[in-house]
Order: structure tokens, then sequence, then C-alpha cells
């Protein structure tokens, strides 16, 4: 390059753009809450809104568990479960209603997206709740986001026990 050169920006390429992107969203250092804690909290979470739940719509005969499962392309651990719980016949519609208000009054965020589920968050977890039909029951469903871990947490999150919530 002489003095009357003058240097020239060269565009990147879209993949490189692209690339960035998705790597300046990805954190690939570890959680600082541990695996023990993200379990302990979707627990509690799935207990409040079943018993909040419960209590709403007099539902009765609660069972729930969870497991650690491994995220979508294997990058990090979630923890997910679910219950079910029995109710009074009744009109389904004011049954949601009843679930929607007791749910969000013991402290969640209301996220539904979908008519007919009631889903609820409380910090990074989230509960959806749905009436199903064949067998006449309640449906709840936790899940957390997908975290990573490493040493003591680690064999945690790789186990596939269940870990029994509620009776």
């Amino acid at each position: 390059m002489n003095s009357t050169t003058v240097p020239r920006f060269r565009p990147l390429p879209l993949a490189a753009l692209i690339l960035a992107t998705l790597l300046s969203a990805c954190s690939l250092g570890r959680d600082d809450r541990s695996a023990e804690a993200t379990q302990a909290a979707a627990n509690a979470t799935l207990r409040d809104a079943m018993t909040a739940s419960a209590r709403a719509v007099q539902g009765s005969d609660m069972k729930a568990d969870a497991r650690w499962f491994t995220c979508p392309g294997g990058i990090g651990s979630r923890y997910s479960g679910g219950g079910v719980m029995t109710s009074p016949q009744g009109d389904r519609t004011d049954q949601l209603a009843a679930i929607r208000g007791a749910v969000l009054a013991a402290g969640f965020q209301d996220a539904t997206q979908v008519d007919g589920h009631v889903t609820a968050q409380r910090d990074d977890v989230s509960v959806d709740i749905r009436f199903r039909v064949p067998d006449g029951s309640w449906t709840f469903s936790v899940l957390t986001r997908c975290h990573t871990y490493g040493g003591k947490d680690r064999a945690r999150v790789e186990s596939s026990d269940r870990h029994v919530i509620l009776p």
C-alpha cells in the first residue's frame, strides 16, 4: 500500500455475521445456580401450582414427578416433569379460570398462549396446566430452561432417576 492507496473496506460474508450473532447469544460458561437448586425450584413451582389449583377446584388425588433430560442439541440439561389431579365434574371453562386466578394469586406470571391451557412462570420455571378429556384429569407440566453443569452437578443431571414431588 502506498501513500495514494486508500484501504478498502470488505464486508464480512453473511455466514460470518450469522455465526457471530449465534455465538454472542450462547453462554459458554457454567450457570451460577446448582443443579440441586434448579431441581428444588422446579419441584416447588410444580407443587405450588398444583396445590393452588386443587384449592381452586376442590382437586384431589395429586401425583407428580420429574427428572433430568438432555437439552435439544445435547447442550446442557433441563429438569422436566408433570403431574395429574382429579376434580369434581363441572364447567371446565370455569374451572380453568379458577385455576388461572389461583395460580396467579400464588405469585406466578401468566404466560398463556394457547386456549384451554394455563401457562404460568415463576423465575425461569414454566408450568402448563390443561384438562385431559380421556380420563377427566387436570395435567401439569413443569420445565426449566437449559443449564450447563459441571463438577458434582454432572452426576445429578446425568442420572435418569425419577424424583417424586407429590405422592
